[in-house]
C-alpha cells in the first residue's frame, strides 16, 4: 500500500501549521518564565510590605522587644488577597518575641542579609518566607531583629497557570485560525487547478486542443504549457499513424481489386477440377483482404484525430436504423435469416457523423449474420424513451460466453472454435466509434438468454438542437 495519498494542500498546511506549532510552544515556554517571574516579583513585594510593617511597629520596654499593634490590626497586616500569611518575630540573638514560633529559618548563607527570599516547607506544604533584619536601635549596637513572613507556594503557581492561560489560549486560537486560513486559502487558491482539471474531464478523447492558460496563475502556466506540448505530439502522432493507415489501406485496394478481378475471370474460363478450386480459394482471399481492407480503412476514420471524428450533425437514429438494415435484407435472405427492423422503435436523435454511424450499424449487423445459423432471426431496434438513446442489433445464434464478452471488442480477437468468417475488427470498429460519439457498447444476452444482444447506447440531442 501507498499510505495516505499525498495533496498539495495538506504539504503546505503541514510546511505552514508545523513552525506555527513549534513557535507556540517555544512561547508557551517563554511565557511560562515571564508569567512565573511576574508573579514571584509582585508576590515578593507584597512580602517584603508585610515585613517592614510588621518591623516599624516592634517597640522596646522594659528590656523587652515587643510589637505594638492590636490583634486586630496584626490580623489584618497578615491576611493575604489568598489567604493568611505566616509571621515570625526574633530579638537579636534569635529569641522569640511573636508570630509562628515554628517557621523555618532561612539557609546559612543568606540568614545575614537585610533582606533575604528562600523557599521552604512549612507544615507539610510548599511556602515562600522573606526575612528582614530591622535594627533595635540606629547607633545602640544592640544588633537587628528579623522579621519573617511566609505565604503558601501554590497560591503563586495558582496565579502565574492563571496568566500563562490568559496568554497561551489567544495564542492557540489564534494557530487554530491561522491553519483554518491557510486550509482554505490554498483551496481557494487551487481552484484555478479544479477548473483546469474540470476542461479535462469534460473534454472527448477527440479533442487534443491546447488548454486555455490566460486564467491560470504564474505558477500553474508552465504545467499547463508541458501539457499542450504533450497534446501536439500526441496529435501529430495519432494525425501520423492514422495518414499511414489510410495511405496503405488505399494502396492496397487497387491491386486487391485487381486480384479479385482476375481471379473472377479465370472462374469463368476455369472448368472443374484442381484448378478451379484453387481459383476459388483465391477470389475468396482477395474478398478477405478486401474487407480487411476497408475494416481497417473505417477505423481510421473513427480513431481520435480523423477529420471524420469532428464531423457532428443532429440525427435521427431511428431512421438511419431502419435504412441500413433495409440493405441488408437481401443479403440475409441469401444466407435464410430472417433481418427486421423493430417497428416498436421510437424516435431518437443524436449528434453525431451519419456515416461512422452507419459503418457502426453495418459492422453489428454483420456479425449478427455471420453468426445466425440458418432459419434464425436479426432484430435491429431504437430505444429512446428513458433519455439515453440505444441502438440495438440482437440474434438468437449460439450467443457469446460471459468470459468473451468483453474481449470480442479487442482488435483481431475471434472467439474461439469460431467458424463464422471474419479478421476480428468489426467490433473493435464499433466500439471506436462508439467511444468517439460519447456512446458505450455492451455485448449481453439475447432474449431468454439465446443469442446476442449488441447495445449502442448514446447521449441524448436537447430538443432545442
Amino acid at each position: 500500500m501507498n499510505g495516505r495519498i499525498r495533496t498539495l494542500r495538506r504539504q503546505l498546511l503541514l510546511w505552514l501549521s508545523a513552525p506555527l506549532l513549534a513557535l507556540w510552544v517555544i512561547s508557551t515556554i517563554v511565557d511560562h518564565d515571564v508569567a512565573t517571574g511576574f508573579v514571584n516579583l509582585n508576590y515578593d513585594r507584597a512580602l517584603l510590605d508585610t515585613a517592614l510593617n510588621l518591623g516599624r511597629n516592634v517597640r522596646e520596654s522594659n528590656g523587652q522587644l515587643h510589637l505594638d499593634l492590636p490583634p486586630p490590626v496584626i490580623e489584618m497586616l497578615i491576611s493575604g488577597e489568598q489567604g493568611r500569611y505566616y509571621y515570625r518575630a526574633s530579638g537579636p540573638s534569635g529569641e522569640y518575641i511573636t508570630g509562628d514560633p515554628d517557621l523555618p529559618d532561612a539557609p546559612d548563607g543568606l540568614s545575614q542579609d537585610r533582606v533575604t527570599y528562600y523557599d521552604a516547607v512549612y507544615r507539610n506544604e510548599p511556602v515562600r518566607v522573606v526575612g528582614l533584619r530591622v535594627p533595635v536601635r540606629p547607633g545602640s549596637g544592640r544588633g537587628s531583629l528579623l522579621i519573617q513572613v511566609a505565604e503558601k507556594s501554590r497560591l503563586r503557581d495558582e496565579s502565574a497557570r492563571q496568566i500563562l492561560l490568559r496568554i497561551v489560549v489567544p495564542q492557540a486560537i489564534l494557530v487554530l485560525l491561522a491553519t483554518l486560513t491557510v486550509w482554505f486559502g490554498v483551496g481557494i487558491g487551487l481552484r484555478s487547478l479544479t477548473s483546469i482539471r474540470g476542461e479535462i474531464e469534460r473534454r472527448s478523447l477527440l479533442d487534443l486542443s491546447p488548454l486555455r492558460d490566460d486564467l491560470a496563475p504564474a505558477e500553474v502556466r508552465p504545467l499547463i504549457g508541458t501539457m499542450n506540448d504533450l497534446l501536439s505530439r500526441l496529435n501529430a502522432a495519432l494525425t501520423g499513424q492514422q495518414r499511414f493507415i489510410a495511405d496503405a489501406a488505399h494502396q492496397l485496394r487497387t491491386p486487391i481489386a485487381a486480384l479479385k478481378t482476375q481471379a473472377e475471370l479465370a472462374l469463368r474460363n476455369a472448368g472443374q477440377g484442381e484448378n478451379r478450386d484453387t481459383l476459388l480459394q483465391l477470389h475468396a482471399a482477395a474478398e478477405h483482404a478486401g474487407r480487411l481492407v476497408n475494416q481497417l480503412l473505417t477505423l481510421a476514420r473513427a480513431e481520435p484525430g480523423s477529420h471524420r471524428s469532428v464531423v457532428r450533425e443532429s440525427l435521427e437514429l431511428a431512421a438511419l436504423a431502419r435504412e441500413t438494415a433495409m440493405e441488408w435484407v437481401p443479403q440475409a435472405l441469401r444466407r435464410g435469416i430472417d433481418l427486421g427492423f423493430d417497428d416498436a422503435s421510437t424516435a431518437a436523435t443524436v449528434s453525431a457523423d451519419p456515416f461512422l454511424i452507419r459503418e457502426l450499424l453495418n459492422n453489428l449487423i454483420d456479425n449478427a449474420l455471420n453468426y445466425t445459423l440458418a432459419g434464425g432471426q436479426v432484430t435491429v431496434r431504437v430505444a429512446g424513451g428513458t433519455g439515453t438513446p440505444t441502438l440495438e442489433v440482437e440474434d438468437n445464434g449460439p450467443g457469446i460466453p460471459a468470459a468473451e464478452r468483453e474481449r470480442v471488442f479487442e482488435r483481431f480477437y475471434r472467439i474461439p472454435d469460431s467458424r463464422a468468417e471474419g479478421c476480428g475488427l468489426g467490433l473493435a470498429i464499433v466500439r471506436e466509434i462508439a467511444q468517439g460519439h460519447g456512446a458505450t457498447v455492451a455485448a449481453l444476452p439475447g432474449s431468454e438468454g439465446r443469442g446476442t444482444l449488441m447495445r449502442v447506447s448514446f447521449v441524448a440531442t436537447r430538443s432545442n438542437c
